[in-house]
């Protein structure tokens, strides 16, 4: 019993010091020692890998493998390439990322870059969006079992040709580093979560 106590004890102090470094223990050791559930429990949710400039292209791959899931969607960066599409105006009424539930509340876009900024191995495009009037990022949230941050900065939408694939990405901070899922490329860290607009 002393040592069970014991090990709890440790384990709550360690996750306690990587939750503050925004790290999640591993979720094997959380069983009965009062952790975050987030931390106990591997979630769902997209992560945009950026590649190594030795194993480019593509230049970033967005996968669900950490997740145990199958999506895997090269991006490759593009200039001067005209969007196929604008989301200006359009309001996204349901959005997960992870754990976090984005919208509701419901947010806006505001302004969609008139230029590519990838494009996607199935034919699509992704534009920079900006002025998300109404967006609040609930943080940190759980992909996987990365603890991670969300920023306003830089976001973008991707529009795939199959129906309901429509993704939007945020750039994160936090536990950004290895270990990486085996992927089209190499990665070098997450640079961005992402969850499909419904």
């Amino acid at each position: 019993m002393r040592m069970r106590l014991l090990v709890c004890v440790t384990t709550i102090l360690l996750a306690g010091a990587a939750w503050a470094q925004q790290m999640c223990p591993d979720p094997n050791s959380c069983g009965g020692c009062g952790l975050p559930a987030a931390c106990c429990q591997q979630q769902g949710g997209l992560l945009l890998y950026e590649c190594s400039a030795s194993s480019r292209p593509p230049d970033f791959v967005i996968s669900d493998k950490e997740s145990g899931g199958s999506i895997e969607i090269d991006l490759t960066a593009v200039k001067g390439v005209p969007a196929n599409f604008s989301v200006a105006g359009n309001t996204v009424n349901s959005l997960t990322i992870g754990n976090a539930t984005i919208a509701p509340p419901a947010f806006t876009i505001g302004s969609s870059a008139s230029s590519a900024r990838f494009t996607t191995n199935d034919g699509g495009q992704c534009v920079a969006i900006s002025n998300l009037s109404g967006l609040v990022l609930p943080n940190p949230i759980v992909v996987g079992t990365r603890a991670l941050t969300l920023s306003k900065s830089n976001p973008f939408y991707c529009r795939s040709p199959a129906p309901g694939h429509d993704i939007i990405c945020f750039q994160v901070k936090g536990q950004v580093g290895p270990p990486f899922p085996a992927l089209a490329c190499t990665p070098d860290r997450v640079e961005y979560a992402c969850g499909i607009v419904s």
